[in-house]
């Protein structure tokens, strides 16, 4: 069911009641407090090479998973922000100023490299990539047309980082085995709610079954070991689900590592689900039902930590309220 304006009212109902007023404070005036942060200059020659996706409700949030994963990495990085057909010209604009040097990207129509990439020789890709249904298929099929290196962190933009992330950074070779290292669930990943194709289907057309557990909201991807001719068979024999087109990039990220090798994140150090606290943690993934603790946990976290805050010069502090 698509939300409407009662659903709107009783979910906000029901999070005032779960979190306070300091759900809203956090969420609609400390988070634009990043707007007045030194803006991380993002060098094209980097070693390093970060990739995001956006949309309109996230693209603060990205500054904020940008600021910390910059503050805790301690390199510089080139990046690529991908803005799916709701981030305003104004939002790409602001990014633009916040990150000068990065390749802010409109998804909508793709950029010619995405066109000349997959037209011609994987043209199931470019039709599901065309047709305005699956919008997270740019953050692996325009992540993969746009690189400038085979080996690119795949940040999500509800992701933020506590501490050096020294297993996400510890390889990036692409001669390498694997093709990815992503945080994963500590439970299973549920079948029709992970992945946007039939995995029965799937299992009956080329013998392969999805990964128990599943995530890509974090990574490291080494495009050196894309098979995108095997993918294009995929859909072509088993269409994608529209009703689950938001899953279509995990599907072919997580098809590539069944299919070619991967490493888990340590998942008491790159979280998906809610902690009890966050002393030991690298990174947390506050994905959809849990996106309220990114303002009422994540945000202040950071701005507890003084080494994080001082790098502001004191323009964004944490508040008493």
């Amino acid at each position: 069911m698509r939300p409407n304006a009662v659903t709107f009212v009783l979910r906000g109902a029901s999070q005032l009641r779960r979190f306070g007023w300091r759900l809203l404070w956090y969420r609609y005036v400390k988070r634009r407090a990043i707007l007045r942060a030194p803006a991380i200059v993002c060098p094209e020659n980097a070693d390093l090479e970060v990739h995001i996706q956006v949309c309109d409700r996230d693209w603060l949030n990205a500054l904020w998973t940008l600021h910390s994963f910059q503050h805790f990495a301690a390199r510089p990085f080139r990046l690529l922000v991908l803005c799916d057909r709701s981030v305003t010209d104004p939002m790409q604009a602001r990014l633009r100023t916040r990150l000068p040097g990065a390749s802010v990207v409109p998804c909508d129509p793709p950029p010619e490299a995405v066109r000349a990439c997959f037209s011609s020789r994987w043209p199931t890709l470019f039709r599901l990539r065309t047709s305005g249904i699956y919008r997270t298929l740019p953050k692996v099929m325009d992540s993969y047309a746009l690189r400038r290196r085979e080996v690119i962190l795949s940040i999500d933009p509800d992701v933020l980082f506590f501490a050096p992330p020294d297993e996400l950074l510890a390889d990036l070779d692409p001669a390498r085995a694997c093709f990815a290292r992503f945080n994963v669930p500590r439970t299973d990943t549920h079948r029709w709610g992970g992945f946007a194709l039939d995995e029965e289907v799937l299992y009956e057309q080329f013998h392969l079954r999805f990964p128990p557990r599943f995530g890509c909201g974090l990574g490291s991807v080494n495009y050196a070991r894309a098979d995108w001719d095997f993918i294009e068979q995929v859909v072509s024999r088993v269409p994608p689900d529209p009703a689950r087109s938001f899953l279509l990039d995990q599907t072919i990220y997580a098809l590539w590592c069944e299919r070619v090798g991967w490493d888990p994140l340590p998942t008491d150090r790159y979280t998906i689900e809610p902690v009890a606290n966050l002393e030991g943690v690298v990174t947390r993934h506050y994905f959809g039902k849990t996106r309220d603790l990114l303002y009422v946990e994540g945000i202040p976290h950071l701005l507890a930590l003084s080494g994080f805050s001082s790098s502001f010069a004191r323009r964004i502090t944490p508040s008493r309220a």
